[in-house]
Parts: structure tokens; C-alpha cells; sequence
């Protein structure tokens, strides 16, 4: 009889034991799955990733390259917000000239100095006197400098009615002598075309950087 009631005694503890261990690990299992759900959940996933590296902005900058405009994409931080900060980031990026190369058709040296928009929505690239100095080259040279600070500032800016550029704060009659830069770019560029003037067809196109077909 003793020994009965000793077994059971025996069975009891070890059944308790036995049920302290498993819920013991039933519970490290569920925290320890619980934690790594939480972390998994906590990561950031691809799109939350994508969306904090778009802290930058692409541009499409226009370049003179062998007679031609050669697109290149660029991409800046901080994330363009406004059209003046479009305005401005475009014209410091397409002033660097080419990646990878030196285009002797972008002047040295010439800095931003400051863009505005006038009332009637022309856009006024105010620019160092570098531009206009350091600039050398013809007349097909000259319009496609223009005709690329022009193009890149209308892939990337909004409402633009027209722009106008500066010289130091002030209004100049060419940069090169081939074109008249006091009057609107978009308009000067249209009267002085190569197909106007012949100086080349081949101004006309814009390439990806592969030239002419």
C-alpha cells in the first residue's frame, strides 16, 4: 500500500516536473518566435528602403557633344522640392559639363549666382561672367551651348513660359557673337536654328550618346 501511494507520489512530481519543462519551453518558444517576428516586422522592407533613398531627385541634362545634344541623367540630394530648386540644380549640374570628359563648349569657371522667375513665368538664369568670357567657339557651338542650357531647363523645371539669361546681374547682346542673348532664349534659339542660319542640320538632333545614326 505504502508503495502505491509512494509510486503515485513519484509519478505526480515527475508529471509536474515534466509539465514545469514544457511550459518553461513552450514559453522561450513563443518569445523567442514572438521577438523575431517582431524584429522581422521591424525591418524596413524594399519599398521603405526605396522610398528613404528617394531623399535625391533625377535630372535630364542636355550637353553639347560632337555637334549633337547627348542627354545624361543625373541624380541630386537633397530631393528637389520646388521649381526654383529644380531651376538651380539643373543649371549647377549642366555647368559641370559631361561625365567623364572635359567639353571645352560649357566656359570654366562660371558659376550660378542666383535664378528668379519674373511675373509673366520667364525664368532668369543669372550667371558669372566666366559664361560669357571664357566661352570659345562657333556659331554652332554657341547655339548648341544655349540651346542645351535651354532644352535640360525644360525637361526638369515646371512652367516655364520662356528664359532669359544674365550676365552678372545684367542683360548682355551675345555670348559668343552668333547669338543675341537679351531677348528670350526659347525665342532666339527658334530665329537663329542651324536651319535658319545653315550652319548644320545636325545640331538639330539630340543624341543618347551614341551620335548620329
Amino acid at each position: 500500500m505504502k508503495n502505491d501511494k509512494r509510486g503515485r507520489k513519484v509519478f505526480f512530481t515527475v508529471a509536474l516536473v515534466l509539465l514545469f519543462a514544457g511550459g518553461l519551453t513552450a514559453g522561450y518558444l513563443y518569445l523567442s518566435l514572438g521577438t523575431g517576428l517582431q524584429r522581422e516586422q521591424e525591418k524596413p522592407s524594399a519599398a521603405q528602403v526605396a522610398q528613404e533613398v528617394q531623399g535625391s531627385s533625377p535630372l535630364k541634362i542636355y550637353y553639347p557633344v560632337n555637334g549633337y545634344l547627348q542627354m545624361e541623367e543625373r541624380v541630386v540630394t537633397p530631393m528637389i522640392l520646388t521649381r526654383e530648386d529644380a531651376a538651380r540644380a539643373t543649371v549647377q549640374e549642366f555647368l559641370k559639363g559631361p561625365a567623364g570628359m572635359l567639353d571645352p563648349s560649357i566656359p570654366p569657371d562660371t558659376r550660378l549666382l542666383g535664378t528668379y522667375f519674373g511675373a509673366d513665368g520667364e525664368l532668369f538664369i543669372d550667371l558669372s561672367d566666366a559664361f560669357r568670357r571664357n566661352f570659345q567657339g562657333d556659331a554652332l557651338t554657341e547655339y548648341l551651348l544655349l540651346r542645351g542650357l535651354y532644352e535640360s531647363l525644360l525637361s526638369n523645371v515646371s512652367g516655364i513660359k520662356d528664359v532669359r539669361l544674365l550676365i552678372d546681374g545684367n542683360e548682355i547682346e551675345t555670348i559668343g557673337g552668333h547669338m543675341l542673348a537679351n531677348v528670350p532664349l526659347g525665342r532666339e534659339l527658334i530665329t537663329n536654328s542651324p536651319q535658319s542660319t545653315g550652319v548644320s542640320n545636325a545640331a538639330n538632333g539630340i543624341s543618347n550618346g551614341t551620335g548620329p545614326e
